[in-house]
């Protein structure tokens, strides 16, 4: 990756030269195309380190270790009914003409301790819910026995192994795999975390995204256009809500002007508090921006059109910077192209996942070849596929987007697309194919 600085003179050389300083070379530019961009790209970050977080603070997060309980659930055996603790062996052959008698050892309130251990020949009174002490392996409910002055209770009915009993480990036991790492934290989850005593989890953060929009002309939504030729910015409210869709946590800072004193200040206020940083527009001053700041990498792109977007590895950090095109369209594509991906590995989840379906191409469709297209459109419930907008026309309405349910690719080696051409479709805001728009 080049590093562009500025070009230092020799003192032998100042001395033999002129005294009008001669300009450094202008870097040349590297051409790539959207795979190779994108693939530079990843090369660049990592997944983020995972940390010990509260699990109030963990749902949405990956989870990276295994959770294997460690306790039982029941913690301890407990009668599901209250009556009489007893050997199941001491009631062999009780019925109602021939009761087994028992002697009354103790009785245990819920709550209570268990005492000690039942002898055969006797029972023990308990209620629901009381622990239940070694020897006993059965329950019989209250009704089953009656209580006599001389302190022995006559049964009437045999029992099984267990019955009525919860039984210590029996819903959950000691070692049961739990959640995996690479699971993605739920509130049902997270209750599960608090049952088995866990207040705190390894979890991989939300990437922490700034994102900024760089230009003179633009205005903040809610204040006041003054001049015909500015407009409101929207690409930042679009960049900050399809990165906080993908899991990151974002910071907008709205709009900085086309000084590279204010945005490298910008840069260095935001270093802090960012995993990457995400800027629109302003790549005509990249170089002068990121001069000092750390390693930057330009290229040209063929994506709609031939479009410069920068990289810079800022600081000893190397924080990622991406610089995409000015305009929302135009954002938004390079937002799919190369931003989602890097925002994926950040998270450490595949950086191509997105949601993708094949189309049919409506009509013919004229746009250049040499260039990967990426089109609004609309892909109706028979899978047909139509732009919003004319074909190849330069559009930059959030409008457009907003009418659109799938971005259309057009692979570079196309010199446009024939009607019935299959196209594949990127799923925008993960509607689903079920959710997509039916009209024409």
């Amino acid at each position: 990756m080049a590093l562009f600085g500025r070009k230092k003179t020799s003192e032998t050389d100042a001395d033999a030269a002129p005294a009008t300083e001669t300009a450094a070379p202008v870097p040349q530019i590297a051409r790539r195309s959207l795979e190779e961009q994108r693939a530079f790209l990843l090369e660049q970050v990592g997944a983020i380190r995972p940390f010990g977080m509260q699990i109030f603070d963990v749902p949405g997060l990956t989870l990276c270790e295994d959770i294997t309980s460690d306790l039982d659930l029941p913690l301890v055996t407990t009668a599901r009914v209250g009556g009489w603790a007893v050997r199941g062996s001491d009631l062999v052959g009780a019925t109602e003409a021939a009761p087994k008698e028992l002697f009354v050892v103790d009785t245990i309130a819920a709550g209570e301790a268990p005492g000690a251990p039942l002898v055969a020949g006797a029972a023990i009174q308990i209620e629901e819910g009381a622990m239940i002490p070694d020897g006993v392996d059965a329950v019989v409910p209250a009704a089953a026995g009656v209580l006599g002055e001389d302190g022995y209770v006559r049964i009437h009915t045999e029992t099984r192994l267990y019955d009525n009993l919860r039984r210590a480990g029996s819903e959950l036991a000691d070692g049961t795999p739990l959640l995996a790492a690479g699971d993605v934290l739920t509130p049902r989850s997270v209750a599960v975390l608090a049952e088995v005593g866990l207040d705190k989890v390894l979890v991989r953060p939300r990437p922490r995204i700034v994102v900024f929009t760089v230009g003179d002309g633009l205005v903040a939504p809610g204040q006041a256009l003054t001049r015909p030729q500015q407009r409101y910015d929207a690409a930042t409210a679009l960049i900050t809500a399809a990165a906080r869709a993908d899991g990151a946590t974002v910071y907008p800072l709205g709009i900085i002007g086309s000084e590279a004193r204010e945005i490298r200040q910008t840069i260095a206020d935001q270093q802090i508090r960012a995993d990457l940083i995400v800027v629109v527009g302003g790549g005509e001053l990249i170089r002068e921006v990121a001069d000092g700041m750390g390693e930057l990498d330009e290229a040209i792109v063929s994506l709609n059109r031939e479009s410069r977007f920068g990289f810079a590895a800022l600081g000893s950090d190397r924080t990622p910077m991406v610089i995409l095109p000015a305009g929302v369209v135009s954002a938004y594509v390079g937002y799919h192209a190369f931003v989602r991906p890097v925002v994926n590995k950040l998270n450490e989840t595949d950086p191509l996942a997105s949601g993708r379906v094949e189309g049919c191409v409506a009509e013919r469709l004229e746009v250049p070849g040499g260039i990967t297209q990426y089109i609004p459109a609309v892909r109706s419930s028979d899978g047909t596929v139509r732009p919003v907008a004319s074909a190849g026309a330069d559009s930059e309405l959030a409008w457009d987007l907003a009418r659109a349910n799938v971005l259309m690719v057009i692979p570079e080696d196309w010199a446009g697309a024939d009607a019935g051409s299959q196209v594949e479709c990127i799923v925008l805001d993960d509607d689903g194919v079920q959710g997509f728009d039916t009209r024409p």
